[in-house]
Formats: structure tokens, sequence, C-alpha cells
């Protein structure tokens, strides 16, 4: 292990000197640990402004007037302002450039500060401040002050360390982003404490949790879930990826570098799957999990660090790493070095549908999956999110900070009853869906995917069958079987963004008007254009406008948020299918790109897209344009589209690509992943062909997407 450790003192003295820096700013450069804090040092450099703390300092017993020690609050817990702020004084001593450089009277502040903390030793009711935040924190500022002109007491120092061990927990113990989070101050205590087991056991548990897994973590689908089986590919995505990659940079050209397949996988999530759900410097909403009720939670440019990290670890894919930075730096647009691409995660209900000019994403929730969550006093109107919940977006910022003003029964995608109050799900952590078919097949540029949901919780009583078709220019939205009992109107919500400075149009009756400010109800209208977006209504329907101020708070959704007042102007496009529908149906077109009411009509006179049905047992749309059949069969069934019969024995999702004469590709998925063999029959122009689909003993795949050429 002492090889080791020199090893990762001579590659971080390296890397130190080919940055600028030198051995001579590093103290004891010859000490092994010392350069791997330094390292950890330079991760975390400021140089603070400290004046207005410094009035809320108490000197008789080192506390903070204003902060509240006796707290136990789940979220943003007070106490950690103490810490927080001794950090900042500890940067401000150690710092040339600060005025408070090797100021003894602030380095008494900061020892005695510790002193209290120690002594006081808060506690809160979330775990996570208890073993993650404080002990990480606390690591990095013991190491800062090593570097100080005078050194904090050994006794106090060894004190603080052996809480940390004690509060902080075992990282074997966790799983997922949490483990990595534990090993991270395993490893800052480790090098402060120079001891060789605990920094091998920390490496090795930071890098464990890099493996395709059915339990939390990345799955075989390349989604990540975190809270048992519920999607976090932000949130709890971000936290693995900030500490696994933080990790890697330190121990990088040494034997406990990242292996190369953790390497692999890793990259491959980022590429791939996590940067996928940003577009410009936004991440999509629905896949943050319950920070999605927090300010500013969809705005992603810091994660720009991981991919700088990554240039580094991951030379192999360096372009794409400079064009995702490029992209969440602003330096270019939204659509800059994008591809078409589209990918359904068979194992988090989600579907990614990717083009330059936008993105579309559906989350969905399933017998097998967790609902968004709302622990910790967070996210406490998301019932409906999982619920067929969908972003669109062209610049990335159409839903930028909208979650405290929005109506939360209205989330774009969704089909659901106005209730007034929006319910609690049975568990604020680990609610299984209710769906036993939802999913998608996808041959990695174009797809469908569906939905089919009852709910009979909290009196909501209503159930739809969903489905989503993906192509090039569009996505066709389909609706049909809605039932419901519910007392309340039940609405299909096509979207709710923020409105635009642009007029927002809407052609009714072969007339074109303004959508000025108000709500709106209308019958039948052929389209609406908002902020260069083109909403096609084919089969008519109850159609609901507002183009309106919405007020609330981030305290209505998120109890640790401030309670001052948001106003926000809001564009909402609603189908109404009023009160206790039975068998309704509905069917949107989504045409992002259209820059003026021409292009609409230009769209429209092309007919690219054909509705062939939409129905409780086949919903199926064509796209004349890429010749691609796409059909969804929720029980046994036969289509015929002119000279071609498709016979299904089984629910299934198919897509049918015509390549020639008597040529085509079948793709085909299970969305109720029965592990069950699927027949189909394809017959065109008196030829035949029977497939045999066998998803028997697929296990974790069972929802994944077969591929059959078809020669007839």
């Amino acid at each position: 292990m002492k090889i080791t450790i020199r090893l990762i003192a001579l590659v971080i003295i390296g890397s130190l000197m080919s940055t600028g820096a030198s051995a001579q700013n590093i103290p004891n450069a010859d000490n092994e640990y010392e350069a791997l804090m330094q390292k950890i040092r330079l991760d975390f450099a400021k140089n603070p402004s400290i004046d207005k703390d410094l009035k809320t300092y108490n000197e008789v017993d080192g506390s903070f007037t204003d902060v509240d020690y006796a707290s136990i609050e789940r979220t943003n817990w007070p106490p950690m302002k103490h810490i927080d702020r001794l950090s900042d004084f500890a940067f401000a001593y150690t710092n040339p450039q600060n005025k408070y450089y090797k100021d003894e009277n602030l380095f008494a502040k900061i020892q005695k500060g510790l002193e209290y903390w120690h002594e006081r030793n808060p506690w809160c009711h979330n775990w996570w401040y208890n073993q993650i935040a404080e002990p990480q924190r606390l690591g990095i500022l013991l190491i800062q002050m090593r570097t100080g002109e005078k050194q904090l007491p050994t006794e106090l120092e060894k004190k603080i360390l052996e809480r940390i061990e004690k509060d902080g927990g075992h990282p074997a113990k966790w799983t997922g982003a949490n483990r990595t989070d534990i090993a991270l101050h395993w490893i800052y205590r480790a090098c402060l404490s120079e001891n060789e087991t605990d920094l091998k056991i920390a490496l090795e548990n930071a890098y464990s949790p890099v493996v395709y897994t059915t339990k939390e973590g990345f799955q075989h689908d390349n989604s990540y879930f975190q809270h048992g089986a519920q999607l976090y590919i932000g949130g709890y995505g971000d936290e693995i990826l900030k500490g696994v990659t933080q990790i890697a940079m330190y121990t990088k050209g040494t034997q406990y570098a990242i292996p190369q397949e953790k390497l692999a996988l890793l990259s491959k999530f980022m590429r791939e799957t996590y940067y996928a759900t940003m577009r410009g410097q936004y991440m999509l909403f629905d896949v943050l999990g319950r920070g999605v009720s927090r300010p500013e939670v969809t705005k992603k440019s810091h994660t720009a660090l991981f991919a700088k990290r990554m240039i580094e670890l991951d030379p192999a894919h360096i372009n794409e790493y400079k064009d995702i930075i490029s992209r969440l730096s602003g330096k270019h647009p939204a659509d800059y070095a994008l591809s078409p691409k589209h990918t359904h995660y068979f194992r988090g209900d989600y579907t990614l549908h990717i083009r330059p000019a936008y993105t579309f994403d559906v989350r969905m929730v399933s017998t097998r999956t967790a609902r968004c969550e709302y622990g910790n006093g967070e996210n406490l109107k998301t019932y409906f999110m999982s619920d067929g919940c969908t972003n669109i977006v062209t610049e990335g910022n159409e839903y930028a900070n909208i979650f405290p003003v929005w109506n939360w029964t209205r989330i774009p995608g969704v089909t659901a009853p106005q209730v007034p109050q929006i319910p609690l799900a049975a568990s604020d952590w680990q609610t299984l869906g209710t769906s036993t078919f939802a999913g998608g097949v996808s041959d990695s540029i174009y797809g469908a995917s569906v939905y089919s949901y009852t709910d009979s919780y909290a009196d909501i009583n209503t159930s739809t069958r969903k489905a989503w078709f993906f192509f090039d220019d569009e996505v066709v939205c389909l609706g049909a079987g809605i039932h419901s009992t519910s007392q309340y109107p039940v609405y299909t919500t096509v979207n709710q963004c923020l409105s635009t400075s642009e007029k927002a149009i809407l052609r009714h009756k072969n007339k074109q008007t303004e959508i000025v400010q108000g709500s709106f109800n209308y019958t039948s209208p052929e389209w609406i254009l908002h902020n260069k977006i083109g909403y096609l209504f084919p089969n008519g329907g109850n159609v609901f406008v507002a183009n309106q101020q919405q007020t609330g708070s981030w305290y209505d959704i998120n109890h640790t948020a401030p309670k001052d007042c948001v106003q926000k102007d809001v564009f909402t496009i609603c189908l109404d299918h009023g009160k206790q529908p039975s068998d309704a149906i509905y069917a949107y077109i989504i045409v992002p790109g259209m820059q003026t009411t021409d292009e609409v009509k230009k769209y429209q006179k092309k007919k690219n897209i054909e509705i062939l049905s939409n129905t409780e047992n086949l919903q199926a749309v064509r796209s004349n344009k890429s010749d691609i059949l796409q059909m969804i069969f929720y029980c046994a069934g036969e289509f015929t589209y002119k000279d071609l019969t498709v016979k299904a024995d089984k629910a299934c999702a198919l897509m049918v690509k015509i390549k020639g004469q008597n040529e085509m590709k079948l793709h085909i998925a299970d969305p109720g992943q029965t592990q069950s063999n699927i027949t189909i029959d394809i017959r065109m122009r008196k030829q035949s062909k029977t497939i045999n689909c066998d998803y028997r003993n697929s296990g974790i795949y069972a929802g994944s997407t077969k591929a059959f050429d078809i020669v007839l």
C-alpha cells in the first residue's frame, strides 16, 4: 500500500506542476497523504468573503447567533450553516489572496467554533446530514487547515475525526450514490490520519457501485435508480457522478485508478443518458426525483465539471464531452452537435426522444417501478408526475422554475381528474405504480411507447390507454378508453409551460386568431402555435387554452423552501373530456421547430401522419415520410393497412419499416414484460411470414426490443 500511496503522490504532484502549480506550493510534498490532500484542496479552493458571517459569530462560546442548533429539520438543516461558515473561515485564513490570511483572531474563532460543534453535537432527523454532509465538510475543513500558519490542536482534530468515523458509518452498508458519498469522507479521514487500511476500504467502496445491478444504482438499460426502483437520472445521478469522477481524478494513473470496465460504464451512462436528458443548460424535470421542487434545480450548467473530468479520464470521447460542455456553458446553442436518437429505458419505464430541433420524453410507472417520491417535506404535489408525464423542449428552459405556480393536475402529457387537492401517494418514498402494461419499442432512432393504467387511489378512479409515436418531425400522442367515475372533469394536458413574449396563434374554423391573456374553450381547433411548437388536433376535441399569470410559492410544494409569492406567465393547453367520461379518446400531434404560422399550415398540408387506429384494443400510426408503421396491441388482434396485415397473438408494441418490395424490418417489445413467446404473422401481397419472438427466460431484458429482418 505504501508503494501505491507514493505513486498517487507522484501523479498528483506531476498533475499540479502541469497546471501551473509547483512542488513548493505543497506542504511536505514528500508526504504521500499530503500530496493526495493537496489534490483535494484544489477541488474545493475558494476565496470567500466572511465579513457578514463574522458579525453573527459569538465570541463567548464559538457559536453563531442566528443558527438554530436544536433544529432537526430534514431538509436544509439549519445547523449546517455553522460548518459551512467555519469552512469559509478556514479558506479565508489559508488563502494568501484573502485579507484574513494568517489572521490569528480568525484562527481562534475557527478553533473555538469546532470545539463548540463537537460539544454541542447537533443531530438531524435526516440521516444524510449526519452520515454524509457533516462528515464530508468537516473532513475538507480539516484538510484545508493543515496548510495554515497555525495548526489546530492535535487533540481537537483527533476527536473530530473519531466523531466522523463513528457517525459517518461504513460505506459497504449502503448502495449507489450514498456508498460513494460515504467513501469520500473515508478518504478524507484516511489521509488526515494516514490510515492505509481505511484508504483502501474507501477506494474499493467508491468504485464498487459502478456496476449494472437490479437494485439501486446503474440499471442494465443505462438508466439509474435510487430509493428502490425509482428513476433518478438527476439528483442521485448527479451525486454518484460527482463523487466517482472526483475520486477517479485523485487516483488517475495509479494502481487504484478506476478500472477500465467501470470507466466504460460510467462514460456510457454520462454520454447517452445523463447529459442526454439535458437540453442546453437545463435538465428535463421528470428525471430529478423530489429535487424538482427545489428552486433552480433544472439548471445544470455546473455539471460541466463532470464532463471536464471525463476529458482527462476518458479521452476516447473527448469531442463528445467538449460538445456537452459547450452546450452547458451557453457558448453554443441547445441544438449544437446533437444527433437523432430514441431510447426506451425498459428498466426505468422512461422514454427519451432526441432530435436537433427538440427533445421529448415520457415518464411512466408500472408495478415494477416506483412513483416519484415526496419525502422530507419536498415535492408535495408530485402525485401525477409519473403517469405519462412529458417534457417538450427546444431551448431547454421552457419549464425553468415554473413549478411553484404549476397546476399540478395539469402536468404535461398526463390524463387526470381536476381534483382540488393533489393526493399524497400511500408512501412518501417507494410507492409502486399500478400499470402492468408500460413500455416501448425502439430501433434507437424511432419508437413507440405505451402506458395503460387504472388508478383507484384517493378517489381518482380514472383509467386510460395512452401511447406516443415518435418520428423525425413530430410526436403523435393518442389516448383511448378514457373512463372515470371521479366527480371532477378529466383533462389530458398537452402542455403547461412558461409563456413567451411572442404571440400565440390558434386556427379555428378556418380563422387564425391571437390567444390573448385569459382562459378559453374551443371546439375542435385545427392547431395552436406557441413558442415555435405546433400543436395539431387531427380529430378535434374540446380544447382548453390558458395564457395567463399564475401564482404560488415554493413552500406550496416544498416545506423547506421560501413562502414568498411567485408569479409567472404560463401557457396551458388541455383536452377536456368532461365529467365521468366513458370510452373517451384524444389525439394530438406535437411539431416542434415551427417558426411561423405558414410553416404550420405547410406541415399540415403534407399529411406526414396517418392515425390508423385509436381504440382500447389497438393504436396505430403511420409516418408517410419515413414509411414506418407503429402499432400498440393491448391484446391479441389483427390489423390491416392496404396490402399489409399484421396479426399478434399477445399484447405487444410493434414497429414495421418497409425496406423494399418484399422486405421489411420488424421491431417488437413486450410492455407487459410477461417473459412469454409472442407470435407475429405478417402478410403482404399474398406472401406471409411467421415470427416467433421468444421472451421466455429473458429476465431483466424482458422489456427490451428485439429486431427481425423479414423477406416475404
